[in-house]
């Protein structure tokens, strides 16, 4: 029986950018569920200035218990970041971390170094704020064709300032070891906005596989990307073994600790 997937966005995004992934993880016979991120479905955007990482973290561990088995969770950007905090804490199959930021000190590209500094007083101020279309284009996007572009940067919603906050001040640390399901690292090799070291780092950090799409940028999951992107998840989830995660259980002890961040 094959696993059920959790899909996780990231920053700034919401489900409908993950939309091809759910549709093709269904077809091939994965029960599959992609929630909105607290505050980041239409109507909620005002929740965005109080909500902080407990609040993220609680949510997707309430979709985690809804699945009768543990489920692969598959995180994009700042997704991968939760999916690595949530598989910490719960019991996952397996953990996807598709140009995942790392859990801990995020580094700044020079390239992104111009828009972080636009952003950083409502970051600082822990204000909801949303990413300049600019920045999207030169950091998020720019391998894309530039109708691709056009038809995904209005579905950028905006982003806690305060969730921003703690993760760039490294309050979303995973340690080596903490993760005990088998972890596929994928990142793009021309990533502008998270560094392919990261990706190196986090593969050697939790033992997992790793790869690299060349030429490629942040936003590998893209519909254009998914014939380069998706084979690599689909057939490394195949190879768990049909038996991965036979059993739900609730919440990890540990999840407990998670009420201060």
């Amino acid at each position: 029986m094959k696993p059920p997937v959790l899909l996780v966005h990231g920053a700034c995004s919401q489900p409908a950018h993950l939309e091809p992934w759910r549709a093709a993880f269904a077809a091939m016979g994965h029960e599959c569920a992609v929630p909105a991120l607290p505050g980041h479905a239409a109507g909620e955007f005002a929740a965005l200035g109080r909500l902080k990482l407990r609040d993220y973290l609680a949510a997707l561990a309430e979709v985690h218990g809804r699945f009768d088995r543990p489920p692969v969770v598959v995180g994009h950007s700042m997704g991968g970041l939760l999916a690595q905090r949530l598989a910490a804490t719960v019991e996952c199959a397996g953990v996807v971390l598709v140009a995942s930021m790392p859990s801990g000190t995020v580094p700044a590209t020079l390239g992104a170094l111009p828009y972080l500094f636009e952003l950083a007083p409502a970051i600082l101020a822990g204000r909801p704020f949303r990413a300049p279309p600019a920045a999207l284009a030169h950091l998020t996007l720019h391998d894309l064709s530039a109708a691709e572009q056009d038809e995904l940067i209005p579905d950028f919603v905006a982003e806690s300032g305060r969730v921003y906050r703690q993760i760039l001040l490294g309050r979303a640390r995973v340690s080596a070891g903490a993760i005990r399901c088998p972890v596929l690292v994928v990142h793009g090799g021309a990533d502008r906005l998270v560094p392919v070291r990261v990706a190196r780092r986090l593969a050697r950090k939790h033992a997992a596989a790793l790869t690299i799409i060349p030429g490629r940028g942040h936003w590998l999951i893209a519909g254009s990307l998914m014939a380069a992107v998706l084979p690599v998840v689909l057939d490394w989830i195949g190879r768990l073994g049909a038996t991965a995660g036979s059993a739900a259980t609730g919440l990890h002890p540990s999840f407990q600790k998670l009420g201060d961040v």
